[in-house]
């Protein structure tokens, strides 16, 4: 093997080791954008129905994570506010989290 040859392919192997480590940041990116989103519409989903009088606010923010490829790890209703922590998928990689808080706003004095 040339030195030449023998150069093309160790830039080629170090190409390839980049080009795969930015497409596992890309995928743990993706994967927190979608957890913060669907953490933040399985809030909001739950607060809109806390504040229809539904009687199971976080069961309609599981089934708004769902929608939107997430798993509700917690649900806590704090008197009118909903607080959901979601988790996405994001294989080979850990799992990403987001949290969120939906009620209504501060009131006024």
């Amino acid at each position: 093997m040339s030195t030449s040859a023998a150069s093309v392919l160790a830039w080629t192997g170090a190409a390839t080791a980049v080009i795969a480590g930015l497409s596992l940041l890309g995928t743990g990116a993706i994967a927190q954008s979608r957890a913060a989103t669907a953490a933040d519409l399985a809030a909001l989903a739950g607060a809109d129905a806390l504040a229809a009088a539904h009687g199971r606010p976080c069961a309609v923010a599981v089934e708004a994570a769902a929608r939107n490829g997430a798993q509700v790890v917690t649900c806590e209703q704090r008197e009118w506010d909903v607080l959901v922590s979601v988790r996405v998928e994001a294989a080979p990689l850990p799992p990403a989290t987001a949290r969120s808080r939906a009620g209504p706003g501060p009131t006024q004095p």
